[in-house]
């Protein structure tokens, strides 16, 4: 879908899927913390950012986006960007997306840990404070991830890899302090920076708004915000001189299987670590652990050319764009040997896996980001009279000590009892090939084959380029 018809297009999205359609920014001013609070450099908006938070509010939403359709991972007392490496230390969070995050998360561990999102090229961490009714943890249902094209859209480039945000006020008193603080009901359309009273027969939900300009050099600040700044005004506003880069405007849409009364988050008082925090308190934590190819694509193909995107990052109803996942370099379908060498990324389906280059010897392509759960599918897989006794496997592996899991083979489903597995840990990097064979039942005749990989890890465990029978 592409501008002009914006507005409308906005409009009929968000009714289809049940959302508000004036999705805002909302967001607090910039100032020095407390070095015991880090959480409090954001207390208060001066009167030129309200300004220029109240004209983003009122702004209609353009039509250029893409999104990450995300679940809630776990709650911990960790915040990886607040209290890096400092386990337990803050206040409890909701970990949405990415599985591995923690207090002592980096870049390299998260691009090795698992992701809930779709896409599965979004491996970046959000968290929000766990949401508590009558001292009870409530999950969220739904958390929708929008990248928006608000702020110079045709220039806007993507979040370099690393690059981390806290947006909101954990210490706001009142809820003057924290514009980030927006809740409603759903459906509905009144919002309040408090919990809202939501009725029987709707939910609770809240949105966030991430900032739009970056000064251009910094992946982080010491007060986490200040190498970010708001356009200055609504949408095509300019980003002010001292951060000159337009960037997309995340914004979550978290909805929550819950109204009523007895609502309270996780915060801080005084020091303490409590579950009795008000709704005004609300902020989140976003750090870019995207694809970086795949993130640059959404821009350039969504923001930049004004589509919205569906989660693929293809334009809804537009032209044709390149899937997240390469083409596999042999054709899937009936009428595979089974004796010979088949290619990981001919599968006819897959469940949670991405291909790349491979440098194992004859090139092409192997199955990447594979960990517990994920499977790929071999239609018609041909062992004719011959019996195959025998399964073998192109495998690689750079995971952490501790990470392995099961390579399996399963006829039929991926829920049948496998007919034969090996397990691979780590064989010295992803690209680092080893030929690992497995006994399995005796196989005769024309069968649908299931790879599937099961680990007691979330984290990504094996690459795979090729497999065959004997």
């Amino acid at each position: 879908m592409r501008r002009p018809f914006a507005a409308l297009v906005a409009m009929t999205l968000a009714v289809t899927i049940g959302i508000i359609v004036n999705r805002t920014i909302d967001a607090p001013a910039v100032s020095a913390p407390p070095q015991d609070n880090p959480h409090a450099w954001h207390v208060m908006s001066s009167g030129e950012d309200a300004a220029h938070i109240q004209a983003q509010q009122l702004a209609a939403l353009p039509g250029s986006e893409f999104r990450a359709d995300c679940r809630g991972t776990h709650v911990a007392g960790d915040d990886p960007i607040v209290k890096f490496n400092q386990p337990g230390a803050s206040h409890r969070h909701q970990f949405i997306g990415n599985s591995s995050a923690n207090a002592a998360s980096t870049q390299t561990s998260l691009r090795l840990g698992s992701t809930n999102c779709n896409p599965v090229v979004d491996k970046s961490p959000y968290w929000v404070p766990a949401l508590y009714k009558n001292g009870v943890h409530v999950a969220p249902e739904s958390v929708i991830i929008y990248y928006q094209g608000l702020t110079n859209p045709q220039t806007a480039v993507a979040y370099p890899q690393g690059l981390k945000i806290v947006v909101g006020n954990a210490l706001a008193t009142s809820p003057d302090q924290n514009p980030s603080a927006r809740w409603n009901c759903t459906p509905g359309s009144a919002s309040s920076r408090d919990f809202m009273n939501c009725p029987a027969g709707t939910k609770l939900q809240t949105y966030l708004d991430f900032p739009t300009c970056w000064n251009g050099v910094d992946l982080d600040s010491p007060n986490h915000f200040s190498h970010m700044a708001w356009a200055l005004g609504g949408v095509g506003a300019p980003c002010p001189a001292s951060h000159p880069v337009a960037v997309p405007r995340v914004q979550f849409v978290i909805t929550y299987p819950v109204n009523g009364t007895g609502l309270t988050l996780a915060g801080t008082r005084n020091g303490v670590n409590v579950l009795d925090a008000p709704g005004y308190t609300f902020h989140g934590d976003f750090w870019n652990v995207w694809d970086q190819a795949e993130l640059q694509r959404r821009v350039r193909d969504c923001i930049n050319a004004g589509y919205i995107c569906g989660n693929d990052g293809c334009p809804i109803g537009g032209p044709s764009c390149q899937p997240q996942t390469p083409p596999p370099t042999s054709s899937p379908g009936d009428g595979r040997d089974a004796f010979a060498t088949i290619q990981a990324e001919s599968f006819d389906s897959q469940s949670g896996l991405t291909v790349q280059s491979t440098s194992d010897t004859g090139g092409g392509q192997n199955l990447a980001s594979i960990n517990n759960g994920n499977y790929a599918v071999y239609r018609g897989v041909k062992f004719g009279t011959a019996t195959a006794t025998q399964f073998k496997a192109r495998v690689a592996s750079g995971a952490s000590a501790g990470v392995s899991g099961l390579v399996q083979v399963r006829l039929g489903s991926a829920t049948a009892a496998p007919i034969g597995s090996f397990a691979i840990g780590n064989t010295g990097g992803w690209q680092n090939w080893q030929t690992i064979p497995a006994n399995i039942s005796g196989v005769t005749g024309t069968h649908d084959v299931y790879v599937t990989f099961s680990s007691g890890q979330p984290a990504d465990f094996v690459n795979l380029n090729w497999f065959t029978f004997s």
